[in-house]
């Protein structure tokens, strides 16, 4: 998740343009294979346990190689030798956008060097994917959720996102800063509350074609138009995120939540209070994130 703030932070330096961050975050997408895919082709998994795993992952907030070593697939040393056979995304990125002339050498890498240091990433090349304070904090320094009540709270509830977004969607995206959304977009939009000892309302909107390719990838289908099939895919996203994100809050706090059900095409947030809007860029288009306190 790294490459993907890094490739933030050479757009806010004004060292690459978006067309050539968006080409090389596909490229190294392309280049970085996923660990289930290294496990198979190493002998590690069978295709059906990496299966398995990514269905652990719809119930429980942990990463690939986290539940392959609880279910005893893999000890953690040979985990550790796989995580080792993947390149660091972010250095991957640097070569990518090199090799395309997008920016220097020298640019780049000190611009790494920069971001790893503004970030507090000095030992990026050490991190494994069973980490995962680092990115917490990363995405704790990215962000200011503070004009929302229990904004700790909300805090943990965005690195969770970005964790079903890289786990569900793909990591071919850039993420930009949080803004105040002032009025309704006139997008198509989705959300769902939660409601309990903490209260908020949460939301995605996009345009109709970005949808139909979120919802393809999601789902693992090929969408042309956009349907009920595309809707339900989209609810299911929403649901499973604010789900797994439910069983943390008890987990970790013992504060059970309950979710209302998905709705369609439903804006009722009030544009009075604090509404926070986290855009993702992917190829297939811009994701707005909405969060908000619900009163």
């Amino acid at each position: 998740m790294f490459s993907q703030f890094f490739g933030n932070y050479l757009l806010n330096e004004n060292l690459v343009t978006p067309e050539q961050l968006t080409d090389g975050i596909q490229e190294v997408q392309r280049i970085h294979k996923r660990i289930g895919e290294l496990a198979i082709r190493y002998g590690y998994l069978t295709k059906e346990q990496v299966e398995q795993i990514h269905i652990m992952q719809t119930q429980q907030d942990k990463r690939f190689g986290e539940l392959v070593v609880e279910a005893k697939f893999m000890t953690q040393e040979d985990m550790e030798k796989l995580l080792a056979l993947q390149k660091n995304d972010c250095e991957v990125l640097c070569k990518v956008l090199i090799d395309a002339n997008a920016i220097s050498s020298e640019d780049c890498h000190h611009a790494l060097e920069r971001f790893r240091e503004k970030y507090r990433l000095e030992d990026l090349n050490k991190l494994s994917l069973l980490q995962t304070t680092k990115i917490n904090i990363l995405i704790n320094d990215f962000y200011d959720l503070t004009g929302l009540e229990n904004s700790e709270v909300f805090m943990k509830y965005l690195t969770l996102l970005f964790n079903n977004i890289t786990r569900f969607i793909g990591t071919d995206f850039t993420p930009y800063k949080e803004y105040i959304m002032k009025k309704p977009e006139e997008n198509l939009y989705f959300s769902q509350g939660i409601t309990g000892p903490f209260k908020a309302k949460s939301g995605i909107y996009a345009s109709e074609e970005t949808l139909i390719a979120m919802a393809s990838r999601y789902a693992e289908e090929d969408f042309t138009e956009f349907d009920e099939y595309v809707e339900a895919s989209i609810c299911d996203f929403l649901n499973l995120h604010n789900g797994i994100f439910t069983v943390n809050m008890s987990n970790e706090f013992q504060m059970e939540l309950k979710l209302d059900p998905p709705l369609e095409n439903e804006c009722d947030l009030d544009f009075n209070d604090t509404v926070y809007c986290i855009p993702i860029n992917f190829p297939f288009g811009t994701l707005y994130f909405v969060i908000a306190n619900d009163s």
